[in-house]
């Protein structure tokens, strides 16, 4: 299977704020002699965020980068099934996230998607979270295991990445999916000329030989995906919304709990609000495995790329996830 591999240039990522507060004017049709700034919001390296203040009210707009910017396979456009995926969640949970007020993925007033939502009171867990007691973190992270069981009561038929962007084809069964998503992650890091051929060819391997520790027909749930303290909003002490979508997937919902440890967050406090933990047997071990090392291997692309530009970074993820997946091909253990 080939990779989609983008250029990455030196095409500016950067809109300005004037631009910002205009894009933000059109798609919300505010009044032309109506006062609107923009000022940067957050430190994100992919999409650009901007606070919009129009008199009294304060939204947040959204930028996706230029499409020439070095994605991973489920990046592309992936802004473009926010819309729909707020819709969903909004319909069927009462989970704490922004509406969406307007978005506009014509590329007419720029060559980029964005959209506008509406801003909630807090600031992001990463940036607070030094100022916060161990009570008030877990108590967040025990409402973050809450908002994830919500979010995961959302179930599907037809699993993967899915959505207007169309990374893939959907699939009936979620190791068919998973096997997707597995080899177009390797292809990307072969694409960036990271991985080898062989390392790809070792990864397919392990795949073969331990795919049947995956369920095909597992609660096919909607999955954040994204789930570390930066897209976690705090509000006095408390958790106030979680957002960033844009990466969801519909699967596993262990999954989703790989990307939350890996991160850091899956306390016992997460489990507590989130009201189960998995049941760790030799199959969920490989399960774990599969999914700690997907996650682990997208940072070899985000690391290539503009984002970060750090080749050194990228091949040190790239000989930490070989040496994994050596030792797991020797010895049976799948240790991460």
């Amino acid at each position: 299977m080939a990779a989609l591999i983008r250029l990455d240039t030196n095409e500016p990522h950067n809109v300005d704020p004037i631009r910002a507060a205009d894009l933000a004017c059109g798609a919300l049709r505010l009044p032309q002699d109506m006062d609107v700034t923009a000022s940067p919001l957050g430190g994100g390296k992919f999409s650009q965020t901007f606070l919009i203040q129009a008199d009294t009210t304060e939204y947040v707009l959204r930028i996706a980068p230029p499409d020439n910017l070095l994605q991973l396979f489920y990046e592309y456009r992936m802004m473009r099934q926010e819309p729909g995926l707020h819709r969903l969640i909004q319909k069927h949970t009462q989970m704490r996230i922004p509406s969406i007020r307007a978005y506009d993925f014509t590329r007419k007033r720029i060559a980029r998607d964005y959209l506008v939502m509406n801003r909630l009171p807090g600031t992001p867990l990463s940036e607070v979270r030094g100022r916060l007691s161990a009570e008030q973190i877990e108590r967040i992270l025990f409402e973050l295991g809450r908002e994830v069981a919500q979010l995961h009561s959302i179930r599907l038929r037809r699993y993967g990445y899915r959505g207007p962007h169309r990374p893939m084809e959907p699939q009936a069964r979620w190791d068919d999916a998973f096997a997707v998503m597995w080899e177009k992650m390797l292809d990307d890091c072969v694409g960036c000329a990271i991985y080898t051929n062989e390392d790809k060819a070792l990864g397919m391997r392990l795949w073969r030989d331990y795919c049947g520790a995956f369920d095909p027909h597992c609660p096919c749930v909607a999955c954040h995906m994204d789930l570390w303290v930066a897209n976690v909003l705090v509000h006095q002490g408390r958790l106030s919304a979680l957002f960033d979508f844009d990466r969801a997937c519909y699967g596993d919902p262990e999954n989703e709990f790989a990307v939350a440890e890996y991160c850091g967050l899956t306390t016992s406090a997460f489990w507590e609000g989130y009201g189960r933990r998995p049941e760790p047997t030799r199959e969920w071990a490989i399960r774990r495995w599969f999914y700690l090392l997907y996650e682990h291997q997208k940072y070899i692309v985000i690391s290539v790329s503009t984002r970060r530009n750090n080749k050194p970074m990228a091949r040190s993820y790239a000989d930490q996830c070989r040496q994994s997946m050596h030792s797991f091909r020797r010895t049976g253990q799948p240790e991460f």
